[in-house]
């Protein structure tokens, strides 16, 4: 994420996608100094770079140059000062494109960089997955229930809290949903149905899911999903299944005790491969839907193959 840091004291601000400076304190960044217009400056994303233009009475500085009513390009180290404020001079550490972040509340210098998604409080014991879904909203899942996180809502988690700030280009958001509807995921199972593969194909892409033992839980929510397609059922409301009769479809296929922490492992391993899989497998990371002691496939498009079909 992109980062200013003050100068003189230290203090260091995350860049808004649409970071708004001014006296007025619907500014993201308010700054009280007489000589800073209202509304006086944006920083914005945008064609992968960072912008700063100036709408002020007095201007604004950008290294040597004298920025009024005008636009330009920033780029690392650069310094900013607005106006003739000299407690407020600005250096530019990070210029990473804006992400959505979690803002510790009792240290505002400390946060959570949520990346393409994230697992809390690390990727090998998890307690919360952090991803978004197909409308492109931050869902946080604690392994029953799915949360959608609202931007300046407080969370708790271990015993700290923190503030959800939503940080999402939505030149971004909107390809990324245009990628997630034209997608479909394809199995592929052996005669005996024992070995499954799975893929995720988008147009000419393909993401390889490869060989994997979640592709047994993906293939009994796409078959459940399928049964109630073909009885009529609208696909925004079809394909929940009870956690109880997954363990036993499970257990019976597996030939071990399957419980519901195997299945959330499972979940968990799924969606850590999807975050793995460049470019857009992060974007899949609600393929499994979640409500209390349900679950569901969440693509609309998927193709089941065997191996006798396709010889």
């Amino acid at each position: 994420m992109a980062i200013v840091r003050n100068e003189l004291n230290g203090e260091e601000l995350i860049l808004h996608s649409q970071h708004t400076i001014g006296r007025d304190k619907n500014n993201i960044s308010c700054f009280e100094e007489n000589t800073v217009s209202r509304k006086h400056a944006i920083i914005y994303w945008e064609n992968n770079h960072w912008q700063l233009t100036d709408f002020s009475s007095n201007g604004t500085k950008v290294n040597n140059s004298h920025l009024h009513h005008s636009t330009k390009k920033l780029e690392i180290n650069d310094f900013i000062q607005f106006a003739n404020n000299e407690t407020g001079i600005w250096k530019i550490i990070n210029l990473d494109r804006p992400n959505s972040y979690l803002k510790d509340i009792q240290c505002n210098h400390k946060f959570i960089d949520l990346g393409k998604g994230l697992m809390l409080p690390d990727k090998d014991n998890p307690k919360w997955t952090l991803f978004h879904n197909k409308h492109r909203n931050w869902l946080i899942d604690d392994g029953e229930t799915e949360t959608i996180l609202v931007h300046g809502k407080l969370y708790c988690l271990d015993g700290k809290e923190y503030e959800f700030i939503e940080n999402e280009c939505l030149a971004d958001t909107n390809m990324n949903i245009d990628i997630t509807e034209n997608a479909y995921f394809h199995f592929f199972l052996s005669m005996d149905q024992e070995t499954i593969s799975s893929r995720i194909k988008i147009n000419d892409l393909i993401l390889d899911l490869g060989v994997r033992v979640y592709n047994h839980l993906l293939l009994h929510l796409v078959q459940a999903k399928q049964q109630d397609l073909d009885s009529g059922l609208i696909e925004s409301i079809c394909g929940w299944v009870q956690l109880e009769n997954l363990r036993k479809a499970l257990s019976k296929e597996l030939l071990m005790d399957v419980d519901d922490y195997y299945i959330n492992t499972l979940i968990c391993r799924l969606r850590k491969n999807l975050m793995k899989l460049t470019p857009y497998g992060y974007l899949f990371s609600d393929i499994i839907e979640r409500k209390k002691g349900k679950l569901r496939f969440g693509m609309p498009n998927f193709k089941i193959e065997n191996e006798l079909e396709c010889s």
